[in-house]
């Protein structure tokens, strides 16, 4: 696939968004998008497979005639982590003598960069356990490099592996005195916590983000969405009204806020937000059916059973795809 092919999907991407924007409640052209999206999806997926074919003959070749091909990263190649970590965490750190000089990713080990390239590519293709065996293999060349550690303890806590991602995270987190560095291992310790339903600790490290980095956006939706599961409505409902301003696009803020005030029984409020997260996320069943429990409670019940059937079609149309995918 080249480049015009691809700029060609994102093209076609972006007038699919631009669509749901405008068909407003228009059902069946909703579901015309959601196939388009299917569609793009399965070409994106093609591209993937032959990323990783790729790779996989270059490390034969170069293993069966006995080179290492240079490659260096591109800077534009983390472009999309620099707003997370901060430049310490291309620093190489040492158990005895702490912060050594920057490598900025250039090692001498070039197996240790193609590791970490192709790490960082499963990581964004949400491929946990390529991740986990990329990173593991450049921390048992390069057991200094700070970054490797803390990638390979998001893929754990990614893969929900809680021991492992806890040891890689403190490890990181007892190296270096950074305080967003800190504020980004909080953040991964409180999802761990989370994922494993001790909700107590994961507020305290979600509490910790904020104080050390109070724009920390993703670190509140979490707090938000811990405040819900400790049923302290007020307090999630706070914590996602601030996040709002931040995702004004994101379903899953407004769906959490339709949870909350349906939970403290304002019916009213709640569907405002249900809708809102319908409108942007038309495919979600669950935003449907909460729809459909909300306009039942109001006493509309044409309404609610419009929303439980467009539900239940939306939910069998979803399985079909899966089973004819694969």
């Amino acid at each position: 696939m080249n480049e015009n092919e691809f700029t060609q999907i994102f093209a076609a991407l972006q007038g699919v968004e631009e669509e749901l924007e405008n068909i407003g409640e228009n059902q069946e052209k909703r579901q015309d998008c959601l196939k388009h999206l299917l569609e793009l999806r399965k070409r994106m997926d093609h591209c993937v497979e032959l990323w990783l074919r790729f790779e996989e003959k270059i490390n034969e070749i170069q293993e069966r005639f006995d080179f290492l091909l240079p490659d260096e990263l591109p800077e534009s190649f983390l472009q999309a982590y620099a707003k997370a970590l901060p430049e310490n965490m291309l620093t190489p750190v040492s158990l005895d003598r702490g912060v050594g000089q920057p490598l900025l990713l250039h090692f001498d080990n070039e197996a240790c960069i193609r590791s970490f390239r192709r790490g960082l590519g499963f990581l964004e293709l949400a491929m946990m356990d390529e991740a986990i065996e990329e990173f593991e293999a450049v921390i048992e060349h390069e057991p200094d490099l700070l970054l490797a550690h803390l990638c390979l303890g998001v893929a754990y806590a990614e893969r929900k592996m809680a021991d492992e991602a806890m040891r890689e995270l403190r490890l990181v987190q007892a190296l270096t005195g950074d305080p967003q560095t800190h504020a980004i291992v909080h953040n991964a310790l409180g999802n761990v916590y989370a994922d494993g339903e001790q909700y107590e600790l994961a507020l305290e490290e979600f509490s910790k983000v904020i104080e050390l980095d109070a724009e920390f956006s993703v670190a509140r939706f979490n707090l938000g969405a811990v405040y819900y599961n400790l049923k302290q409505y007020e307090k999630s409902i706070l914590a996602f009204e601030e996040v709002k301003v931040d995702f004004p696009k994101d379903w899953e803020v407004y769906f959490y806020l339709g949870k909350g005030y349906k939970r403290l029984g304002d019916e009213e409020q709640s569907l405002a937000n249900f809708l809102k997260a319908s409108y942007l996320a038309p495919q979600e069943v669950s935003v449907l059916y909460e729809l459909g429990a909300g306009y039942e409670a109001l006493g509309e019940t044409r309404k609610a059973m419009e929303y439980f059937y467009r539900a239940k079609r939306l939910s069998q149309f979803v399985e079909q795809e899966k089973e004819r995918i694969t």
